[in-house]
């Protein structure tokens, strides 16, 4: 039975004025920078670091294998061993999605962030000592436990950043983190042009200890989350104060107090839903998952709307894995030498060509996603990426005679889905839920993003080396069908409130459903 429209009369929040020019404060900037360092930055680092080394890694791998056995591993063996260590990095971090939710509610934001940090130092130290020590193993440990604390900071960079940045300009913040993600990978290309040899590949590992510093200091400047702070601590004047200072305006400013509303309704729609009163307000008595995963139980308008909307989030992170961009970034030294036979040397120079063209590609985003808005650049992004995967196909058919309409197509792949689809999918989906679901629905959105990137990965590799571009045909198809889904499903989110953005997909879905605004 559909629920009656109704509002919040006699706690009508103040809007402010959302066509007023914002300035980002210091304190949003230094939060933004260290999300980045700690999510995005360490994203690209992690998909990337095996990428230039990956011939003398595996020879590694074979060699310590033939000392212990006697005997070397069969090539498809190895191949099969590449690919697990490859998916080490989307398998961990399920695990740390799942676990960051308990730990931002438990720690707060900020102490999950510095936990999280921590122990990347430790899972890059693990990865080179592998070589020092001749223990393979240590590879996938130090992988795992690297990706584990990424999977964390993923989620919680994500909800911090929606909580903290004023509507206006949170799509440019939030935007940061593809530009920071270039920046790790082509760090490690950088480094992996001079180290790619069987002596020096363990220190492409080490630069990165170095930026985890930087961001565990960074985030002691910060303020903690002023949701997090309503949530732990019900104290109203030191969540006024932290939003004060992050949105860079006195503490009696509309924007703030509006924030304030959200966050003090969020945690009302918690403690009625648990009492099950849900009197004044539009509100779904069921959890997350309950509307998410069971729709026979949620089945009233409330919740039938905040299911399309979470479960629009869910594809549009699907549709980005499987434009390849991610997976083929990881893979690019793979795809230029084995598949499009450039010499190695070409190969790890041209991959380190296409990660420093990708840098300023990923500042696009940051200055026109709350202009442009987010949908002409998911769908855009998406029709280009099949025009690219389709010439990298074509091209590599040809036997190595069009090798740079290979090169070229990677390229391009790579480079609109960093200012497309790539960054917007990072925040999309957490502007399409209600505050009060945000961290279990972040949690579990990355979670199908991850599961999708397991199977791909560990799919494409071992599958190319048996029968080359016609492997790419895991990532064209998918593309061309999320593509047509994108378009006629995907809602605008730029410079609106989540309430704003769910009325405007009820009344084009006809729903008989208002949020309060």
């Amino acid at each position: 039975m559909d629920e009656p429209r109704s509002s919040i009369d006699s706690r009508a929040p103040l809007i402010p004025d959302m066509e007023r020019k914002i300035m980002p404060s210091v304190s949003i900037h230094i939060l933004s920078i260290a999300l980045c360092l700690s999510s995005g930055f360490q994203q690209g680092y992690i998909a990337s670091v095996l990428n230039q080394p990956y011939k003398q890694i595996e020879q590694f791998i074979n060699a310590t294998w033939t000392e212990r056995t006697g005997n070397p591993i069969p090539e498809s063996t190895l191949h099969m061993i590449w690919s697990l260590l490859n998916v080490c990095f989307p398998i961990a971090t399920i695990f740390g999605q799942f676990l960051a939710g308990w730990m931002c509610a438990k720690f707060g934001r900020k102490y999950t962030a510095l936990i999280a940090s921590f122990l990347y130092i430790p899972g890059a130290v693990l990865c080179a000592a592998a070589k020092w020590l001749s223990v393979f193993e240590l590879l996938f440990v130090g992988r795992i436990i690297w990706s584990l604390a990424n999977g964390v900071n993923t989620v919680n960079a994500t909800v911090w950043i929606v909580e903290c940045a004023p509507p206006q300009i949170r799509g440019r913040m939030a935007a940061m983190q593809e530009f920071f993600m270039a920046l790790g990978s082509l760090l490690t290309q950088a480094v992996g042009v001079p180290f790619s040899t069987d002596e020096l590949w363990p220190y492409n590992f080490l630069p990165n200890c170095a930026v985890v510093i930087v961001s565990m200091i960074m985030f002691s400047w910060v303020a903690e989350s002023p949701q997090f702070i309503m949530e732990k601590y019900n104290d109203p004047e030191r969540a006024r104060q932290a939003l004060a200072q992050y949105h860079g305006v006195s503490e009696d400013d509309p924007s703030v107090e509006s924030e304030m509303r959200i966050c003090e309704e969020s945690i009302e729609k918690k403690t009625k839903s648990k009492d099950g009163n849900n009197k004044g307000t539009i509100q779904s008595e069921h959890t997350g998952m309950e509307i998410m995963f069971m729709p026979w139980r949620a089945k009233d308008s409330t919740s039938r709307l905040i299911r399309y909307c979470a479960w629009v989030g869910v594809m549009v992170k699907i549709a980005y894995v499987f434009t390849g961009a991610r997976s083929l970034r990881g893979y690019s030294t793979f795809i230029l030498y084995t598949l499009s036979h450039f010499t190695y040397s070409q190969a790890t120079w041209l991959s380190f060509a296409t990660g420093l063209l990708r840098l300023p590609f990923t500042l696009v985003p940051v200055f026109l996603v709350d202009r442009l808005g987010r949908r002409p650049l998911i769908i855009v992004s998406m029709f280009v990426s099949f025009v690219s995967i389709a010439v990298m196909i074509l091209a590599i058919n040809l036997n190595g005679d069009w090798k740079y309409a290979t090169f070229i197509g990677l390229t391009v792949l790579l480079l609109i889905n960093t200012c497309g689809i790539g960054s917007v999918s990072r925040f999309y989906a957490a502007e399409l839920v209600p505050r009060n679901l945000l961290l279990s629905s972040v949690s579990t959105l990355t979670m199908f993003e991850a599961l999708t990137k397991i199977g791909v990965e560990f799919a494409f590799y071992p599958t190319a080396n048996v029968i080359g571009a016609q492997a790419l045909l895991l990532f064209l198809i998918p593309t061309g069908i999320f593509t047509i889904m994108c378009y006629f499903m995907c809602p605008e989110t730029s410079r609106m409130t989540v309430n704003e953005v769910l009325n405007n997909v009820a009344k084009k879905r006809e729903m008989d459903v208002v949020f309060p605004m």
